[in-house]
């Protein structure tokens, strides 16, 4: 099979053979003519279920176990010779379309180190995909200043890890994020170091859908806000430990330096009132008091935070079904909640879209 030297997709895995072959399986389907790189950190079962169901479609590599995600995706990249590079999650669904249009746009764009799309929501329900959510949709990162695309980052949080990169830019900035602890705070040095070094784009259009899968870890490795609950010594010990690195990384940086501002304060307090405008937003009161009561002993458990997907809901008024071309009895459920997403201004989602999109996924199968 003849593949491109601009581009490598990689998608780790832990632990998840089914989903990682059917992504691995749905790029190949739909003529995915990149380099695949599947890096697998699985127990043995599972990794031989992967190492066998990748053969003649992508190149299987076992990662060391012992290493922490952000050091295995240090790791995997260090091995990249093209000049593109994409991770894409095993449980996700990224879209080979919108990542040909993220690749050219950041062959045409000299100043953007990253390119993505739309990321939704999804469940399933038998052979029907539910999709019910628009996640991420922030607009492009465009702002010529390295701290102005910083703060914009920062006030309207939406991560862009799995965006289309430029390699060199990828790989310094998951090299920094790997040196540090805490996966809350390296997932926001990996994401403020590559707004830094450039723009980033999101193209209206459907880039990649997010499964219902439930992490294998504790919800405090993913949300500062749940590590904060958990404990907050640790997170502001954590905390200083990413602030002081990305102050480091700027002070380094000259292009960063040049901050106008209209008193003169510390990068250090510029850069902690820009990370105020996001995790300040996790912060839920309610579930802060509700914590504290259970602590005192007058409620009986912690506060549980509901799944991402509520579950299967029989298709009502302003919801689209799309029946499947391909797989009898599928259909593609979009909820009113996508269709009319908003702000209206900010999510366009074309009736071309879904259908492109709705195609594409009849090459999804377990």
């Amino acid at each position: 099979m003849m593949q491109s030297e601009l581009l490598t997709l990689v998608i780790p895995t832990h632990n998840r053979a089914r989903y990682c072959l059917a992504q691995l399986r749905f790029f190949r389907s739909c003529g995915v003519r990149h380099r695949i790189v599947v890096a697998d950190s699985s127990d043995h079962v599972e990794s031989e279920a992967v190492r066998a169901g990748c053969a003649g479609l992508a190149d299987y590599v076992r990662v060391d176990r012992t290493l922490k995600q952000y050091e295995q995706f240090a790791w995997i990249v260090r091995a990249i010779d093209t000049p593109y590079v994409v991770l894409t999650p095993d449980d996700d669904i990224a879209f080979p379309h919108a990542i040909e249009a993220a690749l050219a746009y950041l062959q045409a764009h000299d100043d953007h180190v990253a390119v993505h799309g739309y990321s939704l929501r999804f469940g399933m329900h038998g052979p029907d995909i539910d999709i019910y959510a628009v996640e991420h949709f922030i607009p492009t990162i465009g702002e010529d200043h390295p701290m102005e695309r910083l703060y914009h980052l920062m006030r309207r949080f939406q991560p862009h890890l799995w965006a289309v990169f430029r390699t060199a830019a990828y790989a310094s900035a998951i090299e920094s994020a790997a040196a540090i602890d805490g996966t809350v705070f390296q997932e926001l040095l990996f994401l403020t170091i590559s707004i830094l070094k450039g723009k980033v784009a999101r193209l209206p259009m459907i880039y990649a859908m997010r499964g219902p899968e439930i992490s294998r870890v504790h919800p405090s490795e993913f949300d500062p806000f749940q590590w904060f609950l958990k404990d907050a010594e640790s997170f502001f010990r954590h905390y200083i430990v990413y602030r002081n690195t990305l102050v480091d990384f700027i002070r380094r940086s000259p292009d960063c330096l040049q901050i106008h501002v209209s008193h003169q304060i510390s990068v250090e307090q510029i850069i902690d009132l820009i990370n105020a405008t996001f995790l300040g937003r996790t912060l839920d009161l309610g579930v802060v008091n509700y914590n504290v009561r259970w602590a005192l002993g007058e409620l009986e458990q912690p506060f549980k935070f509901p799944p991402p997907w509520a579950g299967w809901k029989e298709p009502m008024e302003g919801d689209l079904i799309h029946p499947s071309s391909q797989i009898a009895n599928r259909r593609y459920v979009w909820r009113r909640a996508v269709i009319e997403a908003e702000p209206k201004q900010e999510i366009t989602i074309s009736a071309e879209e879904i259908n492109r999109v709705a195609t594409q996924l009849d090459h999804y199968r377990f």
